[in-house]
């Protein structure tokens, strides 16, 4: 395979501003499981690349170019390799589909982070693996690897109607119980995306599930949907409309602030399902997260994917600045800037796999670094992505500090 034709990764991901796993890593290009909520296949399948993105088969990362990023630690993530902090891995693909059971690269990988002892998170609806010894060896006592196993329903026949292809829910919580006797750092159920028409029938069910299969975390975000792929997509959403029963495009674009482009589901409607999810997490003594925009302020700790505390992930982001706001009452960029500065020698403009979107946005924010990026959105409040408008007003700009950015106040829901 020539140069050309591998699949690059790692790269930075879009959710860079709030995400504690910024470096994000895929094994392969496409997802063999093709579920017709996949976020990946809506971005994806955006404007001319779409057509090629739609029309090839799936292509490995080179396995030794990315061996070189943690031996050489040179480059744009050379900074976030030294300090060691967590990758994740499975964030557009899955890296234990049946893709890898035909050519096995993420295992070529495995092996290595585990020699290295590199931190990782890990997302898969895979199962096949989880009892192959090949694979298992890799994991046992190794607790710098941490796996979320994403399940959406235990109904399997709603599930076999919208993730045709991937195991079963109950073939995925055997991976949770499997996963949870390996000596790992933690075992997360992903319950995302939630689904209204789908996840509401069992989602409770489904945590109590999981906490007997040996879980210690539970992450859920309701889906979104990518309102500028609709003719590419047109397919998937009345798949998605005939599973849940109502017209899922017009039901996002009633129930969400925007009409156009990128809808999530206001704030109001999520609120009875994230506050009876975090109660049965507390009854049952399982961390509980939000990935979502909306109410991330119930997060556990700052890693909205479900990761402890003990774990080296990024705190320079707005997620880690919402739960210090609500620990202390305010919070100023200075707090979490200094956990950032691997995104100073990064300009914004070369930035590895970031969604640079339109020109206009590509000329504004041209000779910024990314962590000029990140103060950038800060302290312009009524930007989009300000912790301000990102959060649904959970953050309140109260002032400026000597430095002249913003202070926030913790307002709650």
């Amino acid at each position: 395979m020539t140069a050309n034709n591998y699949y690059q990764s790692p790269r930075w991901s879009g959710e860079l501003l709030d995400c504690s796993m910024p470096m994000t890593f895929d094994t392969y290009s496409e997802c063999s499981y093709r579920c017709l909520y996949c976020f990946a296949f809506f971005q994806k399948s955006l404007g001319a690349a779409g057509d090629y993105y739609l029309n090839t088969n799936s292509r490995p990362v080179n396995v030794e170019a990315v061996k070189r990023i943690f031996v050489d630690k040179t480059g744009q993530f050379g900074q976030y390799v030294t300090e060691r902090k967590v990758m994740q891995w499975g964030g557009m693909s899955d890296p234990f589909d049946e893709n890898e059971r035909a050519q096995g690269k993420s295992l070529e990988l495995l092996k290595f982070f585990r020699e290295i002892e590199y931190p990782i998170s890990m997302c898969t609806k895979g199962a096949w693996w989880s009892e192959d010894e090949r694979y298992v060896e890799q994991f046992r006592n190794a607790d710098h690897f941490n796996l979320k196993v994403s399940i959406i329903t235990t109904d399997e026949t709603l599930a076999h109607k919208i993730e045709v292809l991937t195991p079963t829910p109950a073939e995925r919580l055997k991976v949770i119980e499997r996963a949870a006797s390996w000596g790992i750092g933690g075992v997360t159920l992903r319950l995302r995306p939630f689904i209204v028409g789908v996840t509401d029938k069992t989602y409770l069910e489904l945590i109590r599930s999981a906490a007997d299969a040996g879980a210690s975390a539970v992450s859920t975000e309701f889906m979104c949907l990518e309102g500028r792929s609709t003719n590419k997509a047109a397919g998937r959403y009345a798949g998605m409309s005939r599973v849940v029963g109502f017209n899922v495009l017009d039901f996002y674009k009633d129930k969400s602030k925007s009409k156009s482009g990128y809808l999530r589901l206001n704030r109001n409607l999520k609120r009875p399902y994230i506050k009876a999810m975090k109660e049965e997490c507390d009854r049952l003594g399982l961390r509980f997260y939000v990935s979502d925009a909306h109410f991330k302020e119930e997060c556990a700790n700052g890693s909205c994917c479900g990761l402890s505390e003990k774990f080296n992930y990024s705190r320079g982001q707005f997620t880690e600045a919402l739960l210090l706001a609500k620990k202390n009452g305010s919070v100023k960029f200075s707090d979490i800037a200094a956990d950032a500065e691997y995104l100073k020698n990064i300009l914004w403009t070369s930035a590895e796999g970031f969604n640079q979107a339109t020109s206009e946005k590509r000329a504004k924010f041209a000779g910024f670094s990314m962590l000029d990026y990140m103060r950038w959105n800060w302290n312009n409040v009524n930007a989009s992505s300000s912790p301000y408008k990102y959060f649904g007003g959970v953050l309140v700009p109260i002032g400026r500090d000597d430095n002249e950015d913003v202070i926030y106040e913790y307002r709650g829901d």
